[in-house]
């Protein structure tokens, strides 16, 4: 028996003579032939647990394993070197935690010196550049003032140059009068007192001392999306790509009584002559001599989504945008039913943000639609109101007044994600009511001494980099808010004898920042920096109004200082005019 079992183990497999327990085996012939029979079944239970295990999971499980493994060591040899970097770095300071060694008081005066003398190098590079001046004419001689962001030659034809934080001419429009300049993020466009179209800027890409379009009598011009668009003076609206090459390529039928032929420029169909457009970054608002404001998308590519700021329910988020340079009216806004009667609400002044537009009625209401991310149209953002595709009323003015005031909007802006409006007020509610129902109109010239009294500007939108102007910097405020700063703004009147508000004569908005210029010509400027579109000679964004210091001139060293600020200048044949791009700002010379 003992041989048969010898026998049988040795024709086991060598793993299963391995596991074999000692126990179980007997020397005494007695307890071997007892324990045949369990000895049996035992061997049988090994062979069957003993199968061969599935060769895949095996595999999987190993293959999870090394992976794992394999991504730890990586973070770990990421934390090592890590904190090894940054055990280098601080040296000093463990080993003087450690050992309680004493701070090197010497050597961090030293310290300290390099330090101030970087900064103090930097600043001299930054105030040499704010001051060299290459071009020999003083601000008396009409020409382009620009300063900002420099990454696509607007502000400079040196590609060398990222940033200019000062205004300086560009010397390929001096001695020019200008119509209208439109700022935008790839390139400029000018129109000359003979009403042709200049352009500069990689975006534009061509001979910039030559007209892009000539002859057609040209007063104000804007971009959007990769288009031009020009108002003529007999209110047409022309369009024609931003690119120089997409020019010499870009044709358009043009049918006359005899011929027909061809032209590099496209024309929008409009019933009536329009007197003022805006465009935000990919939608075109026009408005006409009757008060009526019609919206079209930019480009010539159609558009991948709507944000409502067509003004057309049929045109919302949920729906395809409507074809570029194609005209539709805003009919919930050019239209009012009062007393079952259907009547027409006439607009005084439109503008546009980078996707919403605002609209000022006669009466001094305003309307708004579009994107509401960050409470641009002046209502509460939620779910609902994120984006409103139709004219909404903004109303949370209100607040700002007491009850016995009739708040009443006077002008607006808007850029990037921002409104603006100014606003006054009255105690007469009936009679200043009436007045205004009866004039249809209103403007700084009709109201009264009072009423200039009560003037305020507010703002609302996005407000991150201080383009609120109220010295917080917030993602986004429904509710307008005071811009104090200009509202505090006085002086004194030589034939009055006292302290008078200063109007606002002009403002205008770029993506993130403002400019605003006062009745008595001075320049103010707030929100982002980062390419010195504030003009100040720093790149520190500003949440409140300061003045913009005055134009170089040559020979004489860039100051700033509180009496040094810029203010406008008005004669006979021109009156400076300060814009504001996307990353830029300019002064250009109007003609009158």
């Amino acid at each position: 028996m003992l041989r048969q079992w010898s026998s049988h183990v040795a024709r086991m497999p060598k793993l299963h003579r391995q596991i074999i327990p000692l126990r179980n085996i007997h020397v005494t012939g007695s307890m071997l032939e007892k324990d045949q029979d369990q000895n049996s079944k035992y061997i049988e239970r090994l062979h069957l647990d003993s199968e061969p295990i599935n060769s895949q999971t095996n595999d999987s499980t190993y293959e999870s394993y090394q992976r794992f493994q394999a991504m730890f060591m990586g973070v770990m040899v990421i934390i090592g070197s890590i904190g090894g970097y940054e055990l280098y770095r601080n040296w000093d300071y463990v080993k003087r935690k450690v050992v309680g060694d004493s701070y090197d008081m010497s050597k961090f005066e030293e310290v300290y010196a390099q330090i101030q003398a970087k900064q103090e190098r930097k600043k001299n590079k930054i105030d040499t550049l704010n001051a060299t001046v290459t071009n020999p004419n003083t601000s008396d001689v009409p020409g382009l003032y620009i300063c900002g962001d420099n990454s696509t030659q607007m502000v400079s034809s040196d590609p060398k140059v990222k940033f200019q934080s000062v205004l300086k001419r560009l010397d390929i429009f001096d001695n020019m009068l200008v119509r209208d300049v439109a700022l935008g993020e790839a390139s400029g466009a000018l129109i000359n007192e003979k009403g042709h179209l200049y352009q500069w800027g990689a975006g534009f890409g061509g001979d910039s001392s030559k007209p892009t379009l000539k002859g057609k009598d040209l007063v104000k011009v804007k971009i959007s999306n990769g288009l031009i668009y020009a108002l003529t003076k007999r209110g047409e609206v022309l369009f024609l790509p931003e690119s120089a090459n997409e020019q010499q390529q870009y044709r358009e039928k043009d049918k006359g009584w005899f011929f027909s032929g061809t032209r590099n420029y496209g024309k929008l169909v409009t019933s009536r002559p329009i007197k003022d457009i805006v465009t935000g970054k990919e939608h075109l608002v026009l408005l006409d001599n009757k008060g009526l404001v019609y919206t079209a998308a930019t480009g010539l590519e159609p558009l991948k989504k709507s944000y409502g700021q067509f003004g057309l329910p049929e045109y919302s988020q949920f729906d395809e945008p409507p074809v570029p340079n194609e005209l539709h009216e805003v009919t919930l806004l050019n239209r009012v039913r009062e007393n079952d009667i259907l009547t027409q609400r006439e607009i005084k002044k439109i503008a546009a943000g980078d996707y919403f537009t605002v609209c000022l009625d006669s009466l001094g209401n305003i309307w708004a639609f579009g994107k509401n991310t960050y409470g641009s149209l002046g209502k509460e953002v939620n779910y609902k109101t994120e984006i409103v595709p139709y004219p909404c009323k903004v109303e949370l003015v209100s607040k700002r007044f007491k009850r016995s005031d009739l708040p009443q909007c006077i002008d607006i802006a808007a850029g990037g994600d921002t409104a603006f409006a100014s606003f006054v007020s009255s105690d007469i509610y009936q009679l200043f009511e009436h007045s205004l129902k009866n004039s249809k109109d209103l403007d700084l010239s009709m109201l009264s001494e009072q009423q200039k009294e009560s003037l305020v500007h507010f703002a609302w939108g996005h407000g991150l980099k201080g383009e609120l102007g109220n010295g917080r910097f917030v993602h986004g405020q429904a509710e307008p808010t005071k811009i104090q700063k200009l509202n505090d703004i006085r002086e004194f009147d030589e034939t009055k004898g006292k302290l008078e508000v200063l109007g606002l004569r002009q403002w205008s908005i770029g993506s993130n920042h403002a400019v605003a210029t006062l009745s008595n010509g001075d320049v103010y400027d707030w929100g982002d920096n980062e390419f010195g579109q504030l003009g100040n000679g720093k790149r520190i964004r500003s949440g409140v109004p300061t003045p913009v210091p005055a134009l170089l001139e040559p020979g004489k060293p860039f100051v700033k200082s509180e009496n040094n600020r810029l203010q406008l200048k008005a004669t006979k044949k021109y009156e400076q005019v300060a814009v504001a791009g996307p990353s830029t700002t300019a002064i250009y010379y109007k003609c009158k």
